[in-house]
């Protein structure tokens, strides 16, 4: 089978500075004829391996590792991000030779667990859809970072262009191992107008079911926070999720 593809004065600090940063004539993203992306397809990874780049077939480069018990038997498992490493799938501009390359090389995610004698993994799940696939010029790189952390693994994720919006996003999902899946636990997003420097942060637990949203500017200590208590729902899987950006936290 072939797959197909919360505010203190230090982070104000940052966004202020990111803020300065964008220029305030900022073109329209318009889709280019040299960023017709070719379609990608991931190969099958092995079952089994005894270390992390034995699960990593040719074509494709291990971007990202994490260890850390995911199942409560004090041996690490692992948690990868793995990237296809295709030259085809990085566009040039052939009137632009100045403007850089558009690399839509797509991701994929794989969690495996470490076998009881600790030689050795097996995977638990794969996923070729949570990390969007970069399609556009000017979006900046959707992957920021992955991590296993008392027993939960985080994927967090930027959504925002370096031209054409002043919305920024800054996403975290948050999923711990249930008996046959990773069960989506914790859902965390910023969002930030890097114009007006209004900020949103958003903090939903859908174990409890206890939603939090904060208001308030990047300028000014003061913000409004508001509590919801939510429908209960059945737990999603990564893989009910589908793309990052297009997930809506309010009906899973």
């Amino acid at each position: 089978m072939i797959f197909c593809l919360n505010s203190t004065r230090r982070k104000r600090v940052a966004i202020m500075f990111c803020l300065a940063s964008v220029s305030m004539t900022t073109p329209s993203v318009v889709r280019a004829d040299y960023t017709k992306v070719p379609p990608a397809y991931f190969p099958n990874l092995v079952e089994k391996a005894t270390t992390p780049e034995g699960f990593v077939p040719p074509g494709i480069k291990l971007e990202k590792v994490v260890k850390g018990d995911l199942n409560g038997d004090a041996v690490a498992d692992l948690a990868m991000v793995l990237k296809m490493d295709n030259p085809a799938n990085v566009l040039k501009d052939p009137d632009d030779a100045d403007r850089e390359p558009l690399d839509t090389n797509p991701r994929m995610m794989a969690v495996a667990m470490a076998d009881k004698d600790g030689k050795g993994y097996s995977i638990y799940t794969v996923n070729m859809s949570l990390i969007p696939r970069v399609e556009e010029p000017y979006v900046n790189d959707p992957f920021v970072d992955l991590k296993i952390d008392r027993g939960v693994m985080r994927i967090v994720l930027d959504q925002s262009s370096s031209a054409g919006s002043w919305s920024s996003s800054n996403i975290t999902f948050i999923f711990r191992k249930s008996p046959q899946e990773m069960s989506l636990i914790g859902y965390d997003r910023t969002d930030l107008n890097r114009s007006s420097g209004e900020l949103t942060e958003t903090s939903i637990n859908f174990v409890t079911g206890k939603q939090q949203i904060s208001a308030g500017s990047v300028s000014s200590d003061r913000k409004s926070t508001k509590l919801t208590q939510l429908p209960k729902r059945p737990l999603q899987s990564m893989g009910m999720i589908g793309d990052g950006f297009s997930f809506d936290s309010l009906n899973p």
